[in-house]
Order: C-alpha cells, then sequence, then structure tokens
C-alpha cells in the first residue's frame, strides 16, 4: 500500500494472498522493490508505480530477500542464500543481472542499507554470536566493521538521509525497541516505548522515524522525533500494518 505520510489517501498497489515482504523505495520514487511469495517462491520485484508494471529481478534458488536500492538507482543490495545455503549480501545489477558477492562468512548477513554517498553499506550479522550491525566499504580488499556495541541484539539498519545516524531494532529491558546510533560515537538512545517495535525508516528530511508497533493486538504505525519527545500513531483501515517505508520525498 502506498499512503500520504499522516496515513491517508492509502491505495492498494500490489496484493496477493501470499506474503509480501520487505518494501524498498528507489531513489526518483517512482518504483518499487520488494519481496512476494506469489510465484511460490521467494522472488524480488521491482514495479512502476505509474504503470503498474512488475519485474522479476531475482528469484535464484534459495532465500531472495532485503532489497535495498543504491543511490544512484542503478542496482540493488540483495540477501542470497546460494548454492552453500548460508544467507550473504550480494549486489545486483538491474541493467545486466550480475551479481557480485560483498560478504563471506559462515553467519547470516541480511538487511542490507546503503549509505548516502553508496561508497558502503550497513548489515546486520550474527558473526559475533548475537545479531549487529557491520558496516562495509565497497572499495575492493576492505572488511566488514563492527559499529554496535550496546545490548545483545540490534537488527534492520537504516541511514539518516545525512548518514550520521542508525535507526536500528534492539532490545531494551526486554521488549523490541526502536533506537538510534551516532554512527561517528557508536553511542545509542532508544526511541520507541513499546514491546514489538520493528522496521524502522527515516523521513526524507532525517527528523522523524517511522515504524511497525502493535497496538490492541494489531500491527499499526507510529512516528518518533529524532530525539523521541515526539510521538503518534498514524491512521490507517483495518487489518495488519507492517514494514513501513518513506518514500525520498513527498509522493
Amino acid at each position: 500500500m502506498v499512503a500520504d505520510a499522516d496515513g491517508a489517501n492509502e491505495r492498494v498497489v500490489f496484493n496477493s494472498p501470499e506474503p509480501i515482504m520487505s518494501p524498498a523505495w528507489s531513489p526518483d520514487g517512482r518504483s518499487l522493490a520488494y519481496v512476494s511469495f506469489h510465484s511460490g517462491l521467494p522472488a524480488i520485484y521491482v514495479q512502476a508505480l505509474k504503470t503498474g508494471e512488475q519485474v522479476r529481478v531475482s528469484a535464484r534458488s534459495g532465500i531472495n530477500g532485503a532489497p535495498a536500492w543504491s543511490p544512484d538507482g542503478s542496482c540493488l543490495a540483495v540477501a542470497l542464500s546460494r548454492r552453500d545455503g548460508n544467507v550473504d549480501v550480494y549486489l545486483l545489477s538491474l541493467a545486466t543481472q550480475e551479481l557480485q558477492r560483498l560478504t563471506d562468512d559462515s553467519s547470516i548477513d541480511t538487511e542490507p542499507a546503503w549509505t548516502p554517498d553508496g561508497h558502503a553499506l550497513y548489515f546486520t550479522s550474527d558473526r559475533s554470536g548475537a545479531p549487529q550491525i557491520y558496516q562495509l566499504g565497497l572499495t575492493a580488499g576492505e572488511r566488514p566493521r563492527r559499529v554496535t556495541f550496546e545490548g545483545s541484539y540490534n537488527a534492520r539498519p537504516r541511514v539518516s538521509p545525512d548518514g550520521r545516524e542508525l535507526a536500528v531494532v534492539t532490545i531494551d529491558r526486554g521488549a523490541y525497541r526502536i533506537a538510534a546510533v551516532d554512527v561517528d560515537r557508536g553511542t545509542m538512545r532508544i526511541l520507541s516505548n513499546g514491546r514489538l517495535d520493528e522496521s524502522p525508516a527515516f523521513a526524507p528530511n532525517g527528523a522523524d522515524v517511522i515504524y511497525a508497533a502493535r497496538e490492541g493486538g494489531r500491527g499499526v504505525l507510529a512516528i518518533v522525533s529524532l530525539d523521541g519527545r515526539v510521538q503518534q500513531r498514524l491512521a490507517a483501515s483495518a487489518g495488519e500494518v507492517r514494514e513501513p517505508a518513506w518514500s525520498p520525498f513527498l509522493y
């Protein structure tokens, strides 16, 4: 579904009786990439919003997940499980379908997110024994560098427009909450106060974070300011609302 920033004027972009996951906006705001199971197996699709044209870009054996557009819109960072069955981050060229493996570890590497300049990626990995956030520069020979150290669980990184902050899902006092991580200092501050908060995404101006929460037994969307002082729930139709993604500009 696509809706206004306040949750109004929602419309269906694509529907299926099978799961649809991980929507990601293209940098120009004209297309969405997402994971759908409507063909029977998980595959990554790119859909033009104006025409509705849908193109399957990855249906490789195993997991096809977590698409993230490069800042120039030429490729997707994706999580794939290839012949060895292990989940790693790959770079997929949309023009040529060429794949480049970016991580190669026995752990699960997933949920890539680009830096604004396109020179590096953040991703979630359990290579330290539990999910934490790592950064990988895309220059040849660079190795992943761990960037989160507070808490036993940090996942689903999303990068602020200026590249200075990460929004992540963390465990705080036994609850899954949204936190902001200062990239340079490595310090973390908790933004949300729910029990099962997930799927953060920055507003284009970097001042707010939208996320999915639970309220009254159902999935809802919420917004919190980056300083944590202002919080609000968004209006939505009946049903479970999950995995928000803010468009790169007012749609």
